[in-house]
């Protein structure tokens, strides 16, 4: 089979929406047996970080977390009980890297030992833009 193209994301935002994208279109390339990049930067970093719970953007501040509740709930009538689950799965199978920005963490404070385990190891905008030459880059 012929080498494929490489899709390379950038996650910028740290909503449940985002969130939900990424997990949805990096279990469907897993699936599909492509490799795909997400590089996590500014508020989108957070995803990445332990204990972090997305909450729904487009709702109001205070229902921003039921919002995500409801939105995990309709998730797994679709048979999606966990995405952190789907995305563990690529990562395993190779098909998918998640790279934080190391400015992003130097301008947050955010420790290497904050990132979630399954991640690699962070990088710059240049090596991730590197990385990303003869591919398609795709903002989240």
């Amino acid at each position: 089979m012929a080498e494929t193209e490489t899709i390379n994301f950038i996650v910028k935002d740290k909503s449940f929406e985002k969130f939900a994208m990424m997990a949805i279109l990096g279990s469907t390339g897993d699936a599909m047996d492509m490799k795909m990049n997400f590089f996590f930067t500014f508020w989108g970093l957070n995803l990445l970080t332990r204990k972090f719970k997305p909450k729904v953007a487009g709702m109001p501040t205070p229902m921003k977390g039921m919002g995500a509740k409801i939105f995990r709930k309709r998730m797994k009538k679709f048979g999606i009980e966990d995405p952190w689950a789907l995305i563990k799965d690529g990562v395993e199978s190779g098909n998918l890297k998640l790279f934080p920005c190391q400015m992003t963490m130097d301008l947050m404070g955010i420790k290497h030992e904050n990132i979630l385990d399954f991640a690699e190891d962070p990088v710059g905008a240049a090596s991730f833009l590197e990385m990303s030459n003869g591919g398609r880059i795709v903002s989240l």
